[in-house]
């Protein structure tokens, strides 16, 4: 809990500030929940039984269901951005980042393992204590060490602001309601679904407020299928697999944090550096690239630009399709590759981001930046999938998915629906 009494949100641009911290958090929470999803281990060959094959599937379904929700999280920042003036914000900072040099608790990547498991049931615990808010003049950064703190900090900023501005007679809410995703990105919305909130107002932007508070933490008489509690159900779980089988590892050994190279951007904290000159660094490098590119497409669809609602569909069908046919099996297959000579483990996908991204104001050059690079990607995946056997041949039929993911970017240029 907090040693001492955070100050008040009592402006626009703390608000927005608070607003941009809860996008990087998101954000950072989900990377780590995918990490620990892909470092899985998924055939008896890898050393567990057939029953635990399908244990260790389920534990990776429950903890891809958490980083879904995740992602609308942080759609639904994004809509609480625009709301009230800012930007869409998908940029963060690289990993690692050791506690309290820019997060509350440290963000680094790690295979699953029951400390890790520890860390996320952290990050989601609710917050049992009320704190006290003081007034400030300067902008002040939010003060937690739970996420759902920050949520109750902004929160109450919305309150005392649009209050404020509606005694001038002027309105928190400048943001265009065009600007606001209120697409559905999953057919039905459910547990585990990706339900992104719109805002327009107060009780939407408290609506979107809690409905990510409630998912994260739960309500307090009722945590059943929040992330805090589906992480306890894994633990537990795992805790009853350990006991029967005490040489029981359901991951896969990757390294911490696997980097391509060092980032100015990166805290203090554990990393890897991945040997070069291989093609596991090729192949990380290249993940990073679709990464980046996924996210532009993000940025684009939450930065409207006058795209018409037919592209809109475009972007996302296509952002969903990357994340589960490119994203996820080019992330599989860095696990099983060698992390370096004399590197005790293997790759996974680092998530890093080479510089700062931005999406072009002028609509036609947005999709030019799009089509080459899916085009660059998909090329350097095809040479990548004739290097050797083993993980590598699954580099084809995902090479195949950056071919369709070009054309239907083409096509979504011209005004026409992709494949």
């Amino acid at each position: 809990m907090l040693d001492e009494a955070v100050r008040a949100i009592d402006t626009r641009e703390e608000l927005i500030n608070a607003l941009i911290e809860a996008a990087e958090l998101e954000h950072g929470l989900l990377i780590q929940y995918l990490f620990a999803a892909y470092s899985l281990k998924r055939r008896p060959e890898e050393g567990i039984s057939v029953e635990q094959v399908e244990k260790v599937r389920e534990w990776g379904g429950a903890i891809l269901g958490v980083a879904r929700q995740e992602m609308a999280h942080l759609g639904t920042v994004c809509n609480l951005l625009t709301a009230v003036g800012g930007s869409p914000r998908f940029g963060r900072p690289n990993f690692p980042q050791a506690m309290e040099h820019y997060y509350p608790f440290d963000f680094q990547l790690e295979r699953f393992t029951m400390t890790t498991l520890e860390r996320f049931i952290r990050f989601e615990k609710p917050v049992d204590e009320a704190v006290e808010a003081l007034e400030g003049v300067a902008p002040n950064l939010p003060e937690l060490d739970r996420v759902g703190e920050l949520y109750r900090q902004i929160a109450d900023g919305f309150r005392t602001l649009d209050l404020a501005y509606a005694r001038s007679r002027q309105t928190l809410f400048v943001g265009p309601s065009e600007a606001q995703d209120a697409d559905s990105w999953t057919q039905p919305i459910g547990k585990g679904g990706f339900n992104v909130v719109p805002v327009t107002d107060l009780a939407s932007a408290l609506a979107a407020i809690e409905s990510i508070v409630l998912e994260g933490e739960g309500a307090p008489t009722d945590r059943e299928g929040s992330h805090y509690d589906t992480f306890l159900d894994v633990h537990r779980e795992y805790q009853a697999e350990l006991a029967a089988d005490p040489d029981f590892d359901p991951a896969r050994p990757v390294v911490i944090t696997p980097l391509t190279r060092t980032h100015r951007d990166s805290g203090p904290g554990p990393f890897t550096l991945l040997q070069e000159g291989t093609p596991t660094h090729d192949l990380a490098e290249l993940f990073n690239h679709v990464y980046s590119t996924v996210l532009l497409m993000l940025m684009q669809f939450y930065d409207y630009g006058g795209e018409t609602r037919a592209q809109r569909a475009g972007l996302q069908a296509s952002i969903r399709q990357s994340m589960s046919g490119i994203i996820r099996p080019i992330a599989e297959v860095l696990t099983e590759l060698p992390a370096g000579e004399g590197i005790d483990g293997t790759a996974g996908p680092g998530f890093e981001l080479y510089g700062e991204l931005q999406v072009p104001s002028h609509l036609p050059s947005r999709w030019v930046v799009l089509r080459e690079r899916t085009r660059v990607a998909a090329a350097e995946c095809r040479r990548l999938a004739q290097v050797e056997d083993g993980p590598l041949k699954r580099l084809g039929f995902i090479a195949t998915n950056l071919d369709l993911l070009a054309a239907n970017i083409d096509r979504f240029a011209e005004g026409g629906e992709g494949a």
